[in-house]
């Protein structure tokens, strides 16, 4: 239950929708658990309603184009309308940010003196953000 409603929060917030706007969500997977939840997953996400489909192909024609979340078994779509430049530029501005955030720490890393007098440990930590950039670069670009 709780990933259920972190991932509608997490989409919310990736699509910069208002907590104060309630928007319906689409469900499929789990029905009987889904059925169960859905009261509780409406009201801690905020959503206007729960719809649980058991024809995965139904749920993706009535949300054709709504952002995605994968938990466990269960798919789940939040169904709003997506301004299509406003997603692109959006995912453009986030591609800048971490390509920023990744030269920071590859100079950072790239730097003899820092990485001679910093603590292994924080070495490693800035090694695994650029990691972590580089991986998620990689999916906003895919």
């Amino acid at each position: 239950l709780k990933a259920l409603v972190d991932a509608c929060r997490n989409l919310r917030g990736e699509m910069n929708i208002s907590p104060a706007q309630r928007v319906p969500l689409y469900a499929n997977g789990e029905a009987e658990f889904l059925q169960v939840a859905a009261p509780y997953v409406q009201a801690l996400g905020k959503l206007s309603e729960v719809k649980v489909y058991t024809d995965a192909a139904a749920m993706e024609q009535d949300g054709a184009g709504a952002p995605v979340a994968i938990v466990g078994e269960n798919k789940l779509l939040l169904k709003i309308e997506i301004d299509v430049a406003a997603e692109h530029a959006r995912l453009s501005k986030e591609i800048d940010r971490l390509r920023g955030e990744i030269t920071k720490c590859e100079a950072k890393l790239g730097n003899e003196s820092f990485v001679a007098r910093a603590p292994a440990a924080v070495v490693e930590q800035e090694q695994k953000r650029v990691a972590d950039f580089k991986a998620t670069l990689a999916k906003l670009e895919a």
